[in-house]
């Protein structure tokens, strides 16, 4: 049962259904787990908590989200890799780069 801690800033507290639903649905196809295996943290911060490159890897962000995803060594890399693709693909389908 893998879950994800994310922490963003305050001022996207109203797209925090929008970026559970999106990360769960990306778990859902990229690990194979079922649709009630939730488990997800939020952490708000306030400006200056969240320290970043606002320009690496060749990147010009003014705001940044982490997610962080724990699961057991039981997913093989190649799983890993698929939920986090699809994890991607799903915020990115919401606007989340």
């Amino acid at each position: 049962m893998p879950h994800a801690r994310i922490d963003m800033h305050e001022a996207l507290r109203p797209k925090m259904a929008e970026l559970s639903a999106a990360i769960l649905q990306g778990m859902i196809s990229g690990f194979d787990m079922p649709a009630d295996d939730l488990f997800q943290i939020f952490r708000l911060h306030q400006p200056g908590e969240l320290v970043f490159s606002r320009t690496h890897p060749k990147a010009d962000r003014t705001d940044i989200i982490f997610i962080e995803i724990l699961a057991s060594p039981n997913y093989s890399p190649e799983q890993m890799r698929r939920g986090l693709s699809a994890i991607s693909e799903e915020l990115a389908k919401i606007g989340i780069k």
